[in-house]
C-alpha cells in the first residue's frame, strides 16, 4: 500500500515532457506542471505561431506566459528527493 503512495508521488511530480521528477518547476496559466526548460522548449518550437499552448489541455496563451519558479512546488519535489522511505529518483 505504501508503495502505491510513492508511485502516485512520483506520477504527480513528474514533468509530462521530459517523464522525470519535476526540475525547476513551473505553474502555467492553466494550473499544469513542467520543468523550467521543458516547457520553454515546448514553447520554443510553436514560437512562430505566436499563440502558446499546454501539451497536456491545450489551453491557449497569447502572448507567451512569463515563468516564475514555483518554489512551493520545488521544496515538495525536493523532499521527495531526500526522503529514502519514498525511493524516488
Amino acid at each position: 500500500m505504501a508503495q502505491k503512495g510513492v508511485q502516485q508521488d512520483q506520477e504527480a511530480f513528474s514533468c509530462s515532457l521530459c517523464a522525470d521528477l519535476l526540475k525547476d518547476p513551473v505553474a502555467i496559466p492553466c494550473g499544469d506542471s513542467y520543468c523550467m526548460n521543458c516547457i520553454k522548449s515546448f514553447w520554443d518550437e510553436e514560437d512562430e505561431e505566436k499563440s502558446h499552448s499546454c501539451p497536456q489541455c491545450r489551453q491557449t496563451f497569447t502572448p507567451r506566459p512569463v515563468l516564475v519558479k514555483n518554489t512551493m512546488l520545488a521544496a515538495l519535489v525536493e523532499e521527495s528527493r531526500s526522503d529514502p522511505s519514498r525511493k524516488l529518483k
